[in-house]
């Protein structure tokens, strides 16, 4: 068998589906979300959104956003992060967690978060 395979045999794939684990136990998770930078969500308007979930953040037309948009969405600390459900970017974030740290959001940001829209719970047959 080639090293390549091997190591793909070897690989514990059980890691990549670690956040869904904690969201259906209600718990968050910790990683840094690159959306706005590493990948983006254009809708039929041509606006750049975060992602599918934040749509109108930041909602800036595709052709003015910018270089230092790319930037200040790879430093930022998504406040919806920990009990985001899209499974592709959380896979992918695996890569990106060793890297920079992030900031908080602070006021002059735009991304919102409606805590209260979907509250996960655990559920425990006794």
């Amino acid at each position: 068998m080639n090293p390549l395979r091997r190591l793909f045999y070897q690989i514990d794939w059980r890691i990549l589906n670690k956040f869904q684990e904690n969201l259906v136990a209600g718990q968050p998770n910790i990683w840094r979300c690159r959306a706005g930078a590493r990948y983006l969500y254009i809708c039929e308007e041509g606006l750049v959104h975060y992602c599918s979930q934040q749509r109108g953040y930041p909602g800036i037309p595709i052709k003015a956003y910018t270089m230092e948009d790319f930037d200040a969405a790879y430093k930022l600390q998504k406040p919806c992060a920990p009990y985001c459900t899209i499974g592709c970017v959380q896979r992918i974030a695996l890569l990106d967690n060793w890297r920079h740290p992030q900031r908080p959001s602070s006021n002059s940001d735009t991304l919102k978060v409606e805590p209260d829209l979907v509250k996960l719970r655990s559920y425990r047959s006794h």
